[in-house]
């Protein structure tokens, strides 16, 4: 199939398809008499298992990193950089409730001065700063 035709099949540009060609997360494609590239079916699935590896977090310099020497994935490794993935997910989530606990605080801190016709005082803001530690 052309790249045309493979790059609507999985949802990217060509010059995407071509980019993963250059930095060998694809095979080499063969090129027809006209000189157009030709791709097999099975770079679909190899496409897909780009994308789905990038939802997961894994950049795609970690992607080729994921495998063998015979182009087959390293079990262990791929456990390992899971493991780590899920870790800074998790540590991203706490980050975020605590970012949004602070907002809330904020809403509520803020609502209560100002349905009182009030600006926080000068205590007020120096706690919420300290508070924040940027």
């Amino acid at each position: 199939m052309k790249i045309s035709e493979l790059a609507n099949l999985v949802g990217v540009a060509p010059s995407t398809i071509r980019y993963y060609e250059s930095k060998g997360l694809l095979p080499k494609s063969s090129r027809n008499s006209n000189g157009y590239r030709q791709y097999e079916h099975s770079s679909i699935e190899q496409i897909k298992m780009i994308k789905f590896a990038q939802s997961l977090g894994f950049s795609l310099e970690e992607i080729p990193t994921l495998k063998t020497p015979e182009n087959n994935l390293d079990h262990t490794v791929v456990i390992e950089r899971l493991q780590q993935k899920q870790n800074e997910a998790n540590a991203l989530i706490t980050q975020l409730q605590k970012k949004s606990q602070r907002i809330g605080s904020l809403i509520t801190q803020l609502n209560s001065s100002w349905s009182n016709g009030q600006c926080l005082t000068q205590k007020q803001m120096s706690d919420l700063l300290n508070e924040g530690q940027f």
